[in-house]
């Protein structure tokens, strides 16, 4: 059997099995087989779905799962960063309970620490048994370390939809695409017109989505540059428009002085829509965190 493993992992990677662990890669696939060479498209067996869960990643760290289908004839999936010399070998795995003429594989990937910030394209393509591969699909993902700001809330999806980030503060007052700022009021006894008065504390310096637009990446941030008042913090997520998507997996991630304070994720549907904001609702609550 072993032999025949050998013989099928030749198979499968088309430019050759990779002596190199794939350390430099960009992505790293841990327990999987690394080819060099760049992956291409063909006729052969095709993915027929992705799944993501984690649209924001931050170099340097893993494992981040990367899931989905494939249509009947394919023995693996082949996996790799845009612009890297390297891919990975993901066999694929039973048949799917819904759709049992297509087969699931899932990866679980690391981010290279070199990796600068800003959008990541995954590449996946399924393969037959004998090598022959099947068109190309892609991921894409935004890499993003600590930012900088003494608050900083960052929400992610994945796909063209159009979501919106809200977060209400501990004074009540809401952040977000209808209200883009909040002021601190002038200090007791500052004149009301003064160089102090209704300094700005929070911005909402992305909106992205907005008309179903795929400008940049699908990611918005609201950012404290200075010290924001203490308390307790509410996060919302608002599906504004699908865009025509029936899913669209999202998450968010907040950071206090560089350190991270709230990760939360999940899958919104077009359903999720009647708790808009735009129809009158809050959005998802989606979770808080405490600023002492």
């Amino acid at each position: 059997m072993r032999w025949l493993a050998a013989v099928l992992l030749v198979a499968l990677g088309c430019d050759g099995a990779d002596p190199d662990p794939g350390l430099s890669a960009g992505l790293r696939v841990p327990g999987a087989q690394p080819v060099v060479g760049a992956l291409r498209g063909g006729d052969g067996p095709a993915v027929t779905a992705i799944e993501i869960r984690t649209p924001l990643l931050r170099a340097g760290q893993g494992q981040y799962l990367l899931a989905g289908r494939a249509g009947p004839g394919a023995a693996a999936v082949h996996v790799g960063r845009q612009g890297d010399a390297r891919y990975w070998i993901v066999p694929t795995g039973l048949a799917d309970v819904t759709l049992p003429d297509e087969l699931t594989w899932s990866a679980r990937f690391d981010v290279g620490a070199g990796v600068p910030d800003g959008p990541l394209v995954v590449q996946v393509r399924a393969v037959d048994a004998g090598g022959r591969p099947g068109p190309l699909s892609e991921a894409r993902f935004t890499v993003g370390g600590p930012p900088d700001g003494a608050l900083v809330v960052d929400l992610a999806w994945d796909g063209v939809a159009d979501l919106d980030l809200y977060i209400v503060d501990p004074l009540g007052r809401r952040l977000g695409p209808d209200d883009p700022n909040t002021y601190a009021p002038p200090a007791p006894g500052a004149p009301p017109d003064g160089p102090d008065a209704w300094r700005q504390e929070g911005i909402l310096d992305r909106d992205a989505g907005a008309g179903c637009r795929a400008e940049g990446p699908m990611a918005e941030r609201a950012r404290w540059a200075e010290a924001p008042p203490r308390g307790r913090y509410t996060v919302f997520v608002d599906l504004a428009a699908t865009c025509g998507r029936d899913r669209i997996p999202w998450q968010i991630k907040a950071f206090a002085a560089g350190a991270e304070v709230l990760t939360a994720g999940g899958v919104l549907f077009p359903a999720d829509g009647e708790r808009s904001v735009g129809g009158g609702g809050v959005g998802l609550r989606v979770g808080e965190f405490e600023l002492p």
